[in-house]
C-alpha cells in the first residue's frame, strides 16, 4: 500500500512540474518553418538569387519557384537572411523570383533595408519563339 502511495505521490509531482514549466522554455523545440524554408530557398533558388549572376526569371516550373511557392510564409523567410547572406544575394531579385514564381512578397514592405515596389513582370514569350 506505501509504495502505491508513493507512485501516487510521484506522479503528482511530475505533473505538476511538467505543467508549472512556462510555454517558451518548451517551445525550445518548435519547428521553425522558416528558417526550414529560407535554406531550401538558399539551396533550390541560388542561381535565381545571386547577387552578380543570378537570373530573376525562372521557369515556373522549375525547382526555384515549386520551393517559393511550398513555402509556408515567404515573408519571414525573407526576415531570416542573415548578414553574411545578404552580402551574395540580391533581395530585387529575391522580390522578383517570389511574383514570377506566384507567392510574391508585398509591395511597400520592408525587408533588411529593402523596400519592395510594385513588380510588373514582363509579358511571357509568344509561342514557338
Amino acid at each position: 500500500m506505501t509504495n502505491a502511495k508513493v507512485a501516487g505521490v510521484l506522479s503528482l509531482l511530475v505533473l505538476v512540474a511538467i505543467s508549472s514549466c512556462p510555454r517558451h522554455a518548451r517551445a525550445g523545440h518548435a519547428v521553425d518553418h522558416c528558417l526550414i524554408d529560407k535554406k531550401k530557398v538558399m539551396r533550390d533558388c541560388w542561381h535565381n538569387i545571386e547577387k552578380n549572376f543570378g537570373d530573376p526569371f525562372p521557369s515556373h516550373g522549375s525547382i526555384c519557384c515549386d520551393t517559393i511557392r511550398d513555402s509556408k510564409d515567404i515573408h519571414c523567410v525573407c526576415d531570416r537572411f542573415t548578414a553574411d547572406e545578404l552580402t551574395v544575394i540580391s533581395l530585387s531579385k529575391f522580390a522578383t523570383v517570389t511574383h514570377k514564381c506566384g507567392n510574391g512578397l508585398h509591395a511597400h514592405t520592408h525587408y533588411a533595408g529593402y523596400r519592395v515596389p510594385i513588380i510588373t513582370l514582363p509579358p511571357p514569350p509568344p509561342e514557338g519563339a
